[in-house]
């Protein structure tokens, strides 16, 4: 890293914001407590103590043994116990009244709200018996689907109608339940079960026909209204991979990328094109092997899968996480969250960044000590983690961050029970620390932002902003090295990454990825700075060899390709048609540009109609308008070119927003 640092504050401080996202947590404190230690005879313990050892389970281990520091280390760790929100089955019955009263004045939305905080916080059957009998979760769930009801969605009030049935919701002799039941269909347009429910309800009632009567107008009433109201959810599915199914070697990835180089080369593995790839082809579709959600978005996105939150679905035992259905909930609490759930909150407060809660996960995940390590020698094999050139301070705190999870880890039983409380670890649980301390060091250089497009107008385009919501890690998507003009797009649905391609790449040629620093938003110097500081090697790709300006500054007209051949020259765009026919100074022939002048101006033409498509929402239209222009200015022209690149920034938006997309 020496060889390339040329601003190493900037990169202390990058490094610190991939371990710490908050100054103020405890962890700062412990790191103190334990580099006050650091005087004397032990001044340089760091660097001729600590950074001697040659692996990071001998390192870890020190830190529990070395007199210089154990004490501290240990001492803290002894302090470690369960901070989480519980259940409070006495706010749930305050906020499902307040429900209750907001639907009564027509206040739908504001009920919905008061309604789901009322089944967050409630308790399951049985666990607090003074208030409502021990029944708060049933009823909360029972409120919050005639919200939904009124609100003309039948499936989400009928599977909260379900799940209040399964909290201990009496339903056997309630004809008020299969009236619900039955109005849930109709909204649905099942009518056949509807009918059923119906004549239940009727039954139960006691032949009640008045009542029947009633609850038929009900029906026919909600079915009108369900139909005057067009849907907006939109059912989302990933897109189906280019070429001939998947690739062996690259996980979720098509056939048509492959990997090239090895670990001794100076750009390490990377994707190379096995074939011709045309604009907007879809070269991977990838599930975050983890993925975690930014504090921010615990309560309104599902921890599981990110879908937005509508009708949440509680952890039984904690108020710090939501689930968008019982399915990602029994899912989630089956593996990592019943480890994680009790702790929570303490590793919030303890300020640690999202990159230490996804190294987190990558163990718990797993579900078992021995799987950790089994496939934490796959993880080492596919991520690099720069351990050779890592300052040891910073290494250190990383140690004792992987010491503050480990014993996280103990407590929760993530080993078992075991037979001592001290802090000191196994072997076993040395091995699973290593794994840990390897990830907080590999997540700096491979994971992956995850973000949703937020939707605040009428207009789904001019009204879009890009929100990242959370941080996942994917092995194929890792392989992709980083040029300040990417040949791909990314864009998320759920968890999962989908690359399209963004431009023409011909076989043989690498399938950049950008970073982040992208020479149209940042200068050269700028661009340089952030990808040394942040991930460590100077960019010698094109944009930064030819210094290409940002967007404000782009010419005019771009450079033209040479038609002969593979010549592969670029010629200056000439000003006047008597300047067309050129003697080019690779090739040595002489040319005409009048053809690359035209399909020129035939590929800003097509670029500027798929605008216009884009404006009036005609999404898949703009698409292939957009996916023609771009080819065809690959084929007369040579970037930067604004027209061409406002045109694949135009495909990224298009790809976003058939997936996570949502309307606020």
């Amino acid at each position: 890293m020496t060889s390339i640092d040329n601003d190493p504050l900037f990169t202390s401080l990058c490094n610190e914001k991939t371990l710490q996202s908050q100054k103020e947590g405890f962890f700062n404190e412990f790191y103190q407590s334990v580099a006050e230690n650091f005087t004397g005879k032990s001044a340089r313990w760091l660097t001729e103590v600590y950074q001697k050892l040659s692996t990071d389970k001998e390192r870890l281990r020190l830190i529990y043994e070395d007199p210089v520091v154990a004490y501290e280390v240990q001492g803290t760790l002894e302090h470690v116990e369960p901070v989480f929100r519980a259940k409070d089955a006495k706010f749930s019955w305050q906020r499902r009244e307040q429900a209750l009263k907001l639907l009564g004045e027509n206040k739908l939305q504001q009920a919905l709200i008061m309604a789901c905080q009322a089944v967050m916080r409630a308790p399951d059957q049985g666990v607090d018996r003074y208030i409502d009998k021990g029944l708060t979760l049933a009823l909360a769930l029972w409120t919050r689907a005639e919200v939904f009801i009124r609100m003309l969605d039948g499936k989400r009030a009928l599977q909260d109608l379900q799940l209040a049935s399964k909290c201990g919701l009496p339903v056997k002799q309630n004809a008020d339940y299969y009236a619900r039941v039955a109005k849930c269909y109709a909204l649905s347009g099942e009518n056949g079960r509807a009918e059923v429910a119906t004549k239940l309800f009727h039954q139960l009632s006691g032949h009640n026909d008045y009542a029947l009567t009633r609850l038929k107008e009900d029906l026919e009433d909600l079915r009108v209204l369900k139909q005057e109201t067009p849907s907006v959810e939109v059912e989302r599915t990933l897109p189906k991979l280019a070429g001939e199914g998947q690739s062996a070697d690259i996980v979720g990835a098509s056939t048509k990328i492959k990997l090239a180089g090895s670990k001794e080369d100076a750009r390490g593995r990377y994707v190379v094109a096995a074939a011709d790839l045309g604009p907007a082809e879809v070269i991977l579709t990838e599930q975050a092997y983890a993925a975690c959600l930014y504090t921010k978005y615990l309560g309104t996105h599902c921890s599981a899968c990110f879908t937005r939150l509508v009708a949440p679905v509680a952890c039984p035992d904690c108020c710090g996480v939501a689930f968008c259905s019982v399915a990602c909930r029994d899912k989630a609490c089956a593996t990592y969250h019943r480890f994680e759930c009790q702790y929570l909150d303490l590793m919030i407060g303890s300020g640690m960044s999202i990159l230490c809660h996804v190294a987190l996960r990558m163990v718990t995940q797993a579900g078992t000590p021995q799987k950790v390590i089994t496939e934490g020698h796959m993880l080492r094999d596919t991520f690099c983690a720069h351990t050779e050139h890592r300052d040891p301070e910073d290494h250190f705190k990383r140690t004792l961050m992987t010491a503050f999870l480990l014993r996280c880890l103990q407590k929760a039983e993530f080993f078992g029970r075991r037979t001592t409380e001290a802090p000191e670890p196994t072997e076993q649980e040395l091995e699973v620390g290593a794994v840990l301390l390897s990830a907080l060091q590999s997540l700096q250089f491979n994971a992956h932002e995850v973000y949703e497009t937020r939707i605040t107008g009428e207009h789904r385009f001019d009204t879009a902003k890009v929100q990242y919501i959370g941080v996942g890690i994917y092995r194929g998507a890792s392989m992709f090295n980083h040029e300040c003009y990417p040949g791909v797009t990314r864009s998320f649905l759920g968890t999962s990454m989908i690359l399209h391609t963004s431009r023409p790449i011909p076989a043989g040629a690498v399938v950049p990825e950008n970073y982040g620093p992208h020479f149209l938003r940042q200068p050269k110097q700028a661009r340089q700075r952030n990808l040394r500081s942040r991930y460590w090697f100077k960019c010698d790709c094109r944009a930064c060899t030819e210094d290409w300006p940002q967007m404000d500054k782009l010419p005019a007209k771009p450079r033209l390709r040479c038609p002969t051949g593979d010549c592969g020259n670029a010629l200056a765009y000439p000003s006047k048609p008597s300047q067309r026919t050129v003697k080019c100074s690779k090739c040595k022939k002489q040319i005409n540009l009048e053809a690359n002048v035209k399909m020129l101006e035939a590929s800003d033409q097509l670029c500027t109609t798929g605008a216009e498509m884009m404006a009036d929402e005609r999404v898949d239209e703009a698409i292939e308008l957009l996916k023609k222009g771009i080819t065809l200015f690959a084929q007369a022209a040579v970037p930067p070119h604004k027209p061409a690149h406002i045109a694949e920034e135009s495909l990224r938006s298009c790809f976003a927003d058939k997936g996570n997309a949502n309307r606020y």
